[in-house]
Parts: C-alpha cells; structure tokens; sequence
C-alpha cells in the first residue's frame, strides 16, 4: 500500500509571502494546466536541487546541451589575449567583430575545459567528458550564486543583488539595461527574480570562472549576436512583408571603443591591420552613425530589400486582385456586395481573376509591380534613418539619457510611428501611381509617363499625395495592435507550451496573425485611401470631395461590407509573403556576410 504524504501543503499567507519576497514565482492568473505548481520548497543544496530536477529530466538537457556544442576546438587562438583586449565593463565597448571573437574565445576554452579532465589528446567533446564538466561547472555556479550573490538568501536573485554585485565589480547599469539583463538571465517574461536554474541553464556554457564582470561579459556577447526572433517576418498594413527599423542588431551603430583596449591582432582577421581599432573614439562614432549607421546596417538593409522584393514579385498577383475588387465598379466587370447581387463570394473572387486575365493575360497580374519592387530600399533606408534620429531626439529632450537604447517603451513606439509616417511622406506619389497603373482597364495605356501624366491632369502635385491623411491615421493604431497581438500570442505560446523561447515556426505564425489582425483592423482606412488614390482612373472614374465622401459612397454602395472589399486576397498572401521572405532573408544574410 502506498504511503501518502501526509504533510500539510504551504497555507495562502506563505504562497503570498514567498511570492511577495521573490522566493518563489507569482502564480498565474488564471492558471493553465501547463503552469507549474504555484508553490515548490527551494533546494538547501546542490544534491537536493539534482533530485528535484529528476535524472531523467538533467540527462535529456544535457544530451540537448551536448549534441549542439561545438565539437572541434577553433585552433591558433590565444584565449588570454583575446579576454584582456575586451573586457566589456559597459553596454556600450563591444563591436560585432569583438562580440564574434569572444564566441571564438568561450567555445575555444569550452572544448579545452572538457578535455582537460581527460589525456588532453583529442580536440573532441565526448559525452563522458562534457557531462563531467557540467558537475563541476554546476557546482562551482551553486557557489557564488549561493554564497556571493544571494545577498538576502532567499534562493533568487532580484535586480538590486545583481546591481551590488555588478557594482562591486566596476560595471554600472542604467536601469533599462538592468531590465534586460534580468528579462535575458530569466528568460521569463515579465519576472523580478533569477531562480538557480535559470542562472545555471545561461551560464552553464560559459567555461571561464564565475564572476559579476564574466558574467556581465558572457551576457553581452550573447545578446550582441542574438535576434529578436522575427527577423524580416514582419507584415505592414497592406500585408506584405518588409524589414522593420528594430530589426537590425544594436551593434550596427551608438558603440564607442574605449581608448584604453588594446588591438587585438589576428593574421586571419581582416581588422588585423588595425583599420577600426586605430580610429579615435569620436572618428568611430562618427563612422558607425552616419547615414545608415555603417556598413553592417546596410548590408541588412539590403538582405530585408531582397527579401522583400522577391516576397511582392511572387504575392504581386494577390495585391492586384485586391485593388482591382476595391477600385473596379460592376458596369467595368467589378462585383456589388448587395445581398442581392448575383455574384458573390467565391465566385466573384473567379470573375475578378477572369476579367483581369481577358484584359491583359498573365503580366497583367504583375503590373504595378515594379514600382512596388523599386520602393522598398527607400523606404526602409528612410524608415530606419528616421526612427534612429527620433530616438536620439527622445533619449536627449525627453527621457535625458545618454544612450538612445535606454529611452521608455513609449518613446520607443512614437519612434517607430515617426519613422513609419516619415517613410510613408517619402514614397508616397510612388504609391499612388501604382495604384493608378494597377487600377486601370486593359484599353489604356499602363506606362509609368503615363500614370505620372494623368495624375499631374487630374490635380497637379497635390493629386500624388491624395489620401495621405487617411494612410497617416492608420500607422499608430496598426502598430500598436500588431504589437500587442504579437506579445500576447508570444506568452500565451510559452506559457502553454513551458518552454523558454519559441522556435522559428511558431515565430513566424505569430508575425503572421498579429500582422493579419493589425491589417483587418485598419482595413477599413486603407480602403478609402486606396480608392482615393484610383480616383479618375480608366477602371476608377469616380471622383471624390475627400474622405468622408469615399466613405458615405462606399456604405450607401455595399452597406459595411464594402469597406472589408478586397480584404480576403490581403489576408491570403501574408503566409506564403511572410515563408518567403524569410527563406531568402536568411540566405541573404548568409551571401552579405551579417
């Protein structure tokens, strides 16, 4: 018979206490199945927290750990030099090739740490050899997490033990920077403590000693060469894909080199003859925030431009369909949403790809296209150019920090809309004449002079720039909702799942749905603006006073369904826009070399 445990679990005073404390993990609300139980006792040592974790559970983190560690040593590498060079005592001292020569150096010294038990004959990690250093190194992080930081000894680590520490050891952090460390050592959204085993599982694959200033080191590193995780997978209002201003890694521009490190000197490094080390600290900056930040910016610049054209020349088709059911009237082969229209639906879809191929075969699906193709590297360029200014502007005249990085969430999102509204300014008129070339029946002539010349006929200058009110209106409402979406489906997704960090697939699920809800809830505004821009047009004749009139013509034509007209192909192409674009943004990175 089964002796059950017959001690009382922990009353609602301590669950609170033990929570209000940072002992143990706030309970979720309302809670999951997947959540973990809200209250467990803390380990009072290493053995006990080993048999809390289960020997089956260590093994598979190992074994995961093992089959994904680099198996040679890197060769020809001197370690020591490589750590006194770059001592990252800051957020502001490492460079993308200094973040890539500490990997070289951590990897370097992990193989070395678990072969130095053994003969020391071979460059391999075997799993003997890796699962014996993973005692040692668990033991030694028991240590001074227990011993040294662990001021309070609670068994967690809350943002203010870690600043003392990181304080002792010279490093002072804004409190921005402090957030993100602590969001980085937890991996748990929204935590204010660090338990041993997520302190254990960040740094388990650090081989030097453990200490505030390594550890500050190694998590820099590791956030210098990470990713947000959504890469070019970011859909915009007219759901297509393009590269955001956050996508581009912070290393691309604001980073000074201290005076006083050293050059680090490698035969096989193209900077070996000291072409960036040699710059003063000002000539550095200078360089690495011109223009577009320097030469590693652009290049992402460009892997996001390719990407994206490629993503709207395969999804073209989708995009012309979507404006042909908004701007093509029944008398010219469009379709009415009245319930008692004979063709509706479906059906009506069919039509309008019937009708669109007897005007102009198959290229007429592609037109407009080129302009579409032509914009994207201007605006990003634009797009990227104007949300770091703002961000500077922010940082300087209302959050008065130094470093643009350390600005508020909310500054950080009226930054974004800027840099949207800025770039929307710049490529506008290229907007409206696509619109005009797409909008038009196969009869006319569909040259770019000739969309140029019969907009310049219709209203002069102003005519390029109608319904850029109604596009403005809708930048702030679809970012935050994209936004907002994206997180919500991001911690729904861990909080279900249990794991850390979601994989590629569920990432770019996520920039999907948030970008197709952030499109549908604007859908209604680019309508208007889309069918201000097709304005006196061969396939558009009508002609419109301004907004509202759009708007009452449209309700008293369809009722509200017509203001969701064309909204199905627009939803269609954002999986294969966002599969797409990821593929070769990927493969472009790899070509240019970031």
């Amino acid at each position: 018979m089964v002796q059950l445990d017959s001690r009382p679990g922990p009353s609602k005073r301590e669950i609170y206490e033990a929570s209000l404390s940072g002992a143990q993990e706030r309970p979720y609300i309302p809670r999951l199945r997947s959540d973990p139980p809200a209250y467990h006792p803390l380990p009072h040592s290493l053995l006990e927290f080993r048999q809390q974790e289960g020997a089956e559970e260590r093994e598979r983190w190992l074994r995961e750990l093992w089959r994904r560690l680099p198996k040679q040593r890197q060769g020809n590498i001197d370690d020591e030099a490589i750590s006194r060079a770059i001592p990252v005592m800051d957020d502001t001292s490492l460079t993308r090739e200094r973040a890539k020569k500490l990997q070289e150096m951590y990897e370097d010294e992990l193989v070395g740490s678990c072969n130095s038990s053994g003969l020391g004959l071979t460059r391999h990690i075997g799993w003997r050899e890796f699962k014996r250093y993973a005692e040692q190194k668990e033991a030694e992080l028991w240590n001074i997490f227990h011993n040294e930081l662990d001021l309070d000894r609670n068994g967690h680590l809350d943002a203010e033990e870690l600043e003392v520490a990181l304080r002792k050891a010279g490093i002072s952090l804004s409190a921005t920077t402090m957030s993100e460390f602590m969001t980085s050592l937890t991996q748990t959204p929204h935590s204010h403590a660090i338990s041993f085993q997520e302190f254990r599982n960040f740094l388990l694959l650090m081989p030097r000693k453990a200490s505030p200033e390594e550890i500050y080191r190694f998590y820099e590193m590791k956030r210098f060469l990470g990713d947000d995780g959504r890469g070019a997978a970011r859909v915009n209002m007219e759901g297509d894909v393009s590269l955001s201003a956050e996508d581009r890694p912070p290393s691309s521009y604001s980073h000074k080199v201290s005076s006083d490190v050293p050059p680090l000197v490698d035969h096989d490094d193209p900077l070996a003859d000291g072409d960036e080390d040699d710059l003063a600290p000002e000539e550095y900056e200078e360089e690495h925030q011109s223009w577009l930040g320097g030469s590693t910016a652009v290049r992402f610049l460009l892997a996001g431009g390719v990407a994206g054209a490629v993503s709207r020349t395969c999804t073209a088709p989708f995009d012309r369909l979507k404006i042909f059911l908004i701007t093509r009237p029944p008398d010219l082969g469009g379709t009415s949403l009245s319930p008692k229209a004979p063709t509706r639906g479906a059906k009506a879809i069919a039509n309008a790809v019937g009708r669109i191929y007897a005007e102009s075969g198959v290229r007429g699906f592609w037109v407009g296209n080129g302009l579409s193709v032509a914009k994207i590297f201007p605006e990003s360029a634009i797009k990227f150019l104007s949300y770091e200014t703002s961000k500077r502007f922010f940082a300087k005249y209302v959050d008065h920090v130094e470093d643009s990085r350390d600005i508020t969430g909310v500054s950080r999102f009226l930054s974004g809309g800027i840099g949207g509204i800025t770039s929307q300014l710049s490529i506008y008129p290229i907007e409206t004449l696509k619109t005009q070339m797409m909008s038009s029946t196969g009869e006319q002539k569909r040259t770019l002079l000739a969309a140029a010349r019969r907009l310049w006929l219709l209203g002069g200058f102003r005519a390029y720039y109608r319904g850029l009110t109604i596009g403005l209106v809708g930048v702030f409402p679809y970012s935050a909702i994209d936004m907002s979406t994206f997180e919500a489906l991001k911690l729904a997704y861990l909080r279900s799942t249990g794991k850390d960090e979601p994989g590629v697939l569920a990432t770019l699920s996520f920039g999907s749905v948030s970008g197709s809800v952030g499109a549908t809830s604007v859908y209604p505004l680019n309508l208007v603006r889309t069918r201000l821009q097709a304005s006196g047009s061969s396939g558009h004749p009508e002609r419109y006073t301004g907004i509202m009139d759009v708007a009452t013509k449209t309700y008293q034509r369809d009722g509200w369904r017509g203001f969701y007209r064309g909204l199905l192909p627009t939803l269609a192409k954002v999986v294969p826009a966002v599969s797409i674009s990821y593929v070769v943004y990927e493969r472009s990175k790899r070509q240019l070399g970031v």
